[in-house]
């Protein structure tokens, strides 16, 4: 990460797992993953963030935009919903005893999420955030986070600017 230092983080409810995952990690090995690598995760607002890149958790984008009922939320059921394959499942129950046992199927279940979220990133969050983030005066980890109401209380905003309407 800090090599490459890319300027857009992608993850799967990286929000609420993989970063908070990561900084109780840093800590743990007396680290602090906003000295080491520039982001850090506000607990209440329960989002990861960094000022040099976006961070942009497919989730959040499930949640608010994608039309599947709350049950469907996991990246298993998304994949299967919106990108039409099945990706590689293992149950939680056998995960420790595989990664001893099998650890190949370990690592190939995980490269699945991470193909899955990849895809449902490039087919679907991407094109939406980034194409809303061009007409609202934002920048897409907000774009993304946001309710819909707010969005649209933005756009309403930019276009009274526009009209020079004072009060929308």
């Amino acid at each position: 990460m800090r090599e490459v230092k890319p300027g857009i983080y992608v993850t799967y409810n990286g929000d609420f797992f993989d970063w908070p995952f990561l900084e109780n990690r840093a800590a743990h090995h007396g680290l602090r993953m906003n000295d080491e690598l520039g982001f850090q995760c506000d607990k209440i607002q329960g989002e990861c963030r960094a000022k040099f890149a976006c961070h942009l958790d497919c989730f959040a984008w499930v949640k608010r935009d994608s039309y599947l009922p709350q049950g469907s939320h996991g990246l298993k059921a998304v994949t299967k919903a919106k990108l039409g394959y099945d990706p590689l499942e293992v149950n939680p129950e056998d995960m420790v005893r595989f990664a001893m046992e099998k650890p190949q199927m370990m690592a190939s279940y995980s490269v699945s999420d991470a193909v899955s979220t990849y895809y449902l990133y490039m087919t679907y969050v991407h094109p939406f955030i980034f194409s809303l983030a061009t007409i609202i005066p934002m920048t897409p980890d907000e774009v993304l986070r946001k309710g819909s109401g707010t969005l649209c209380e933005m756009l309403l905003m930019v276009q009274a600017y526009k009209a020079n309407v004072i009060c929308p």
